[in-house]
């Protein structure tokens, strides 16, 4: 499937690299689930937070919610992951929220567009 870098075409989320996630929730049959990613999201770590986010809608849940409390740095290719997230949570039904992003975190995800996609504000860390 064809697609400009970074972009979602379909279910299917384009990133750079091997990047590309297909992300197919069955349907939903926990509350909420939480994947928590801490310290320098560098473009290394995408494939962990793939896997991570993979695993997290393999739950089906009702809410899915990122923390980033302890997030120094998010990579392009990590931005693109929450974005592709993001918009399959919101294409299942499921509700999803970033909680405790860092003032700078909250600055590159408010650029990035990602409040038309998330169903509660983009609170920073108090």
């Amino acid at each position: 499937m064809g697609g400009v870098p970074g972009s979602l075409v379909g279910d299917v989320s384009v990133a750079p690299g091997r990047l590309a996630v297909q992300l197919r929730p069955p349907p939903r049959h926990r509350d909420r689930t939480v994947v928590r990613l801490r310290g320098e999201m560098a473009s290394s770590k995408a494939p962990r937070v793939r896997r991570r986010l993979l695993r997290a809608f393999a739950r089906a849940p009702s809410v899915m919610e990122v923390d980033l409390g302890t997030v120094t740095y998010l990579a392009p290719e990590v931005r693109a992951l929450l974005l592709a997230a993001a918009a399959t949570a919101r294409r299942s039904g499921a509700c999803f929220v970033i909680t405790h992003a860092s003032p700078l975190s909250l600055r590159v995800l408010e650029e990035l567009g990602m409040r038309r996609l998330t169903d509660a504000p983009l609170p920073p860390d108090p």
